[in-house]
């Protein structure tokens, strides 16, 4: 039962990553929402475009590295609105759409999974589920956490000393990310860290 409810866990999560995905994406190139939006796709080119004329060897290894950081810095300036509308989304559908709908995503209620909390003597409120949404619902290269630091320091930093420190950041998120998933496999209560801080945990709803 317990590998059927981890790959149900698992199965739950990817449903509502694509999910989320298709809205986030038709939500972003309304320029109305996201005025960088052109101003992103171009610096996103010519980010493709600097990699491709440095595997064509048109870029030495220093005017690579340099122009790298520079576009780098310039897409992630340009998706602040996307990062904007990533972190609305995730507490719209991880946090209200799910404690308005008895502790149910779309992901879970198509594996008949529920968070519930951990005494199941009350319902989970907001800010349990506001604590699970900020540590573990980590979409593309963060998650609500990451996403608002990253947001902070563009316009503190430098361009290297950005580049450096977020990927730093998203390293360190990656790695809580896969702890949290070894936990949920290795742990008897099969919790990860966003249970554990929240103090809730997800259940198989047996309709037979």
């Amino acid at each position: 039962m317990k590998a059927s409810l981890v790959s149900k866990r698992i199965s739950a999560f990817l449903i509502d990553i694509l999910f989320l995905f298709i809205v986030i994406n038709l939500i972003m190139s309304i320029k109305f929402i996201n005025p960088y939006y052109d101003k992103y796709v171009e610096s996103y080119e010519n980010y493709n475009e600097i990699v491709e004329k440095y595997n064509n060897k048109e870029l030495t290894e220093d005017d690579f590295t340099k122009l790298y950081v520079q576009n780098y810095y310039q897409v992630t300036k340009y998706s602040i609105s996307y990062n904007i509308i990533i972190v609305v989304c995730i507490i719209l559908y991880f946090v209200l759409f799910q404690k308005f709908n008895n502790g149910q995503t779309l992901g879970k209620k198509l594996m008949r999974l529920k968070v519930v909390d951990s005494t199941e003597e009350k319902n989970v409120s907001i800010l349990k589920y506001l604590i699970r949404s900020l540590s573990v619902y980590y979409i593309y290269i963060g998650g609500i956490l990451p996403i608002i630091i990253n947001c902070i320091l563009i316009f503190i930093l430098s361009p290297s000393s950005y580049m450096t420190i977020s990927m730093v950041i998203s390293y360190a998120f990656l790695i809580i990310s896969i702890v949290s998933l070894v936990m949920i496999n290795v742990r008897k209560d099969e919790k990860g860290i966003h249970d554990l801080l929240a103090n809730t945990k997800v259940i198989y709803i047996n309709k037979n």
